[in-house]
């Protein structure tokens, strides 16, 4: 009988799972589609490095954020966790996800027709002023 256990080797995609249980506590979304996690990569050991970003240098709520990747990417299997926090490129809105910026309003329903444009009438020519007008303004 042997005593060997198989581990399943872990994907960045299974990473990518597990972190979208990380919510930013002041924005209350999870931290990948905000767009906070830049890339994941597994050793073969499932040892787990994350480059990721905060949406602010001085964030206060970064260390549980921390905290909560090497929780999450624990309980997904990591054999340890190693995150690499960078600021270029520094994070914008832009980095969110379509869906997530959709239910913040920040884009249209994909449903919704864009609004036309409105066009304008074009401004009064100016006035001519009579001898008296030009005389005294």
């Amino acid at each position: 009988m042997s005593d060997q256990t198989t581990t399943v080797q872990l994907t960045p995609e299974a990473c990518f799972v597990a972190l979208r249980n990380v919510i930013d506590p002041e924005i209350y979304q999870n931290i990948v589609d905000l767009g906070l996690v830049y890339g994941v990569e597994v050793g073969p050991e499932n040892a787990v490095d994350v480059q990721m970003t905060l949406t602010t240098p001085h964030c206060p709520m970064g260390p549980q954020i921390f905290e909560n990747v090497e929780k999450y990417l624990l309980r997904a299997g990591a054999t340890g966790v190693m995150i690499t926090v960078v600021w270029d490129p520094p994070w914008t809105p832009d980095m969110m996800t379509d869906a997530l910026k959709r239910q913040l309003g920040l884009l249209p329903d994909e449903d919704e027709e864009p609004p036309l444009p409105i066009d304008l009438p074009p401004p009064p020519p100016p006035k001519k002023k009579g001898l008296l007008g030009r005389l005294f303004g």
